[in-house]
């Protein structure tokens, strides 16, 4: 009595199983570094135009620097989204046009022979 039955075999589920691991297993670490790529970026165009307004607010306060980026709402439009996508926290260097990072510090400059 033999029917004709149709569906998959456990060792094509199986075999399938596998696959989808080896995908994943070689997905997942790609998407991360793509994602903290992306962060990065984001993050250093945030910097640039922080960067931007320090410089307009020393322009428009007589040569003084900004002691915080708090100060440079007033330069800035959007000056509420420009969070770092990591988490991170912007701080004014010394020279008080530099902003920094905490999750994503400046790469360092090689200089120009």
């Amino acid at each position: 009595m033999l029917r004709n039955q149709k569906g998959f075999t456990l060792m094509e589920l199986m075999i399938v199983i596998v696959i989808i691991g080896v995908l994943a297993a070689i997905a997942v670490p790609a998407y991360k570094g793509y994602v903290e790529r992306a962060q990065k970026t984001a993050c250093e165009a945030n910097r640039r135009i922080l960067s931007t307004a320090a410089g307009m607010y020393y322009i428009d306060n007589n040569q003084a620097y900004a002691t915080s980026v708090a100060e440079l709402v007033d330069f800035v439009d959007n000056a509420a989204s420009l969070k770092c996508p990591g988490g991170g926290t912007y701080s004014l260097a010394s020279d008080g046009i530099e902003v920094h990072c905490t999750n994503h510090p400046p790469e360092p400059t090689t200089p120009a022979p």
